[in-house]
């Protein structure tokens, strides 16, 4: 999991066994873009120190941290998320996936584009 390999990369910088905590969780197979995480450590990092350190370790995970700061002592990912956004991505081709592979659904016959929004709009603010 990239909670696994993030604690994972976390002790080997730090020595210390700690819980990484994500302000949401996906499912298998979802890919998460600009997931906040935070875990509690003792040790200091002079700044973007940590964040190398955790790249460094995280390889050859398909995982990047692109940020880590000193957040204040009440700081808790899932808790301060202040929003989420969702993206589903739906090819509407007979052609077989290649760079979209794993990223996207692919539905090859006619979709009804009037009727799949009409539905969504059912969905808005759930």
């Amino acid at each position: 999991t990239v909670q696994g390999a993030l604690e994972t990369a976390v002790k080997a910088i730090c020595g210390e066994d700690v819980r990484v905590h994500g302000a949401g969780r996906t499912d298998a197979g979802v890919h998460a873009r600009g997931q906040v995480a935070h875990c509690d450590i003792a040790k200091h990092f002079p700044p973007g120190r940590f964040r190398d350190g955790l790249n460094a370790h995280l390889r050859p995970n398909p995982i990047g941290v692109l940020a880590a700061d000193i957040v204040p002592d009440d700081f808790e990912a899932r808790f301060s998320a202040i929003k989420r956004h969702y993206l589903y991505r739906i090819t509407n081709t007979r052609a077989n996936l290649a760079l979209d592979i794993g990223r996207v659904w692919r539905v090859p016959r006619a979709l009804d584009a009037g009727a799949m929004h009409a539905a969504a709009q059912r969905l808005l603010g759930k």
